[in-house]
């Protein structure tokens, strides 16, 4: 047994070299291939049966293309903040105007300027209130000290002559004193009762038992105020020490509150300073108003529209003058959601309008909406371009058609070659077959920079002249 396991093993051995061998051999061929791939035919046939091509230089501009109307750099609608009849309106559309420049006016001022007389008024007196609060803080102080003392005073004495349920209102002697002057009064009445059986002479009646009973009413009435106090009279003076107690908890807060606040109380601060800022605001309003019976221009621009003239009635805050700066003009552009990866903001634009086609204006991306649009079935993304500062004239007006090139990158005059020439590697890796002065195809690894549908430009690895294979492709 042992015998033919030695015999065994160098076999097994040689067999596992064998196939070793054979795995290599097949995977030296798979790399040539994969290597090799895209010009094979190349290889097998004469160097005359290569597509190939020279490293040149050239221009490589990655852009998307669109749409878009031109509009003003800024517009506004400008009127009257109050109402009244026009004096004079000074432009016409189509005008050019500078900053400031007076464009109409209002006839009657006089509301305006007794609106804001009144409106100073107001605030000075709020602007008084509020000083005279923080001036009068040590008397506020003092008062309110006096006033803890009163409430504290009011308070003992009101709590000295609350009565509860049980209290006797007189001395016990009083009390006493008067249920015995009714029990010896009764006992009087039920002895002539019992002498007279009950049956008592008119006369005697009158002048001796209705005076008697009446002692004794009297008697007992005198022994209950002195032994009591009514349910009314207790709920009377709780309720007032209640209310006495809460005017010295009342009395308390508010010094403490002062005392804490320098002697200002913080809500009629409030509502003094709230007083002078709301009066500030309204004499804004009423100054505004009254400088607001002259329109001037707030900028340099073109008169768009004016919707009135001289001694027409116009209500307030009712536009009369559109003002536009077509000195500053911007581009709102529209491309397919496919090219959307080609503009940023701050990339740089190329914009030609169809009544203009031999001009090309230059301009940046100022913004980029946030979501797509729908236009005509089709999803598009849509800007802002703002042209470059020029001496544009009177060729550019509002509403002009134009098409837009965002350039996203640009090469010029760097090496280039088509991009069926690329081998792409993974990893980032690029190489290209470069033919040799023996006609032969050879790997060589190169640095990438911009990539069009076309072209590729070539960094670093190739130099300008050198050929190289396209495959089977025919590229000019």
């Amino acid at each position: 047994m042992e015998t033919n396991d030695s015999v065994r093993k160098p076999q097994n051995r040689k067999l596992v070299w064998v196939f070793l061998s054979l795995g290599v051999i097949l995977g030296l061929g798979a790399i040539f291939v994969f290597w090799y791939q895209p010009s094979r035919q190349a290889v097998a046939a004469t160097p005359a049966t290569y597509k190939t091509t020279v490293v040149r230089r050239g221009n490589i501009i990655l852009s998307a293309t669109g749409s878009g109307s031109l509009s003003a750099g800024q517009e506004i609608n400008l009127s009257f903040p109050v109402s009244g009849k026009v004096a004079s309106i000074n432009v016409q559309v189509g005008d050019r105007v500078s900053e400031g420049q007076v464009l109409a006016e209002l006839a009657d001022q006089t509301s305006l300027e007794a609106a804001v007389a009144s409106a100073k008024v107001d605030l000075m007196v709020a602007e008084q209130e509020l000083q005279d609060l923080q001036n009068n803080a040590q008397a506020a102080l003092a008062t309110a000290r006096q006033e803890l003392v009163n409430a504290q005073e009011a308070y003992d004495t009101t709590k000295n002559e609350a009565k509860q349920k049980g209290w006797r209102r007189c001395d016990e002697d009083t009390t006493k004193a008067y249920l015995g002057s009714y029990e010896k009064l009764t006992e009087r009445l039920d002895w002539y009762t019992r002498q007279y059986d009950g049956n008592f002479d008119p006369d005697f009646y009158l002048n001796v038992i209705e005076p008697l009973k009446n002692q004794i009413n009297t008697a007992y009435a005198n022994y209950l105020y002195c032994s009591t106090y009514t349910d009314a009279e207790i709920e009377s003076s709780q309720a007032a020490l209640a209310v006495a107690e809460a005017t010295l908890n009342q009395a308390k807060a508010k010094l403490q509150k002062l005392e804490a606040n320098q002697g200002v109380d913080p809500v009629e601060l409030a509502q003094a300073q709230n007083k002078v800022t709301t009066a500030r605001l309204a004499l804004e309003t009423a100054q505004k108003n009254l400088e607001g019976v002259v329109i001037r221009a707030p900028f340099a621009g073109v008169i768009m529209a004016v919707n009135g003239q001289a001694g027409d009635t116009v209500s307030a805050n009712t536009t009369l003058i559109t003002l536009a700066d077509l000195a500053h003009p911007i581009v709102n552009f529209s491309i397919d959601e496919t090219d959307m990866d080609k503009v940023v903001v701050g990339g740089t634009a190329e914009v030609t309008f169809d009544a203009i086609p031999d001009v090309i204006f230059n301009g940046t991306v100022s913004r980029l909406n946030p979501s797509l649009e729908t236009v005509s079935g089709y999803q598009v993304l849509t800007g802002v371009i703002k042209l470059d500062p020029g001496d544009h004239g009177n060729q550019l007006l509002e509403g002009l058609n134009a098409t837009v090139e965002i350039i996203a990158g640009k090469a010029e005059n760097v090496l280039i070659i088509p991009i069926e020439a690329l081998r792409d590697l993974g990893d980032g890796q690029y190489a290209v077959f470069v033919i040799g002065q023996d006609g032969k195809p050879r790997l060589k690894t190169v640095e990438i920079g911009l990539k069009d549908n076309s072209f590729v430009e070539i960094k670093n690895g190739l130099q300008q002249g050198e050929v190289v294979t396209t495959g089977n492709v025919e590229t000019q």
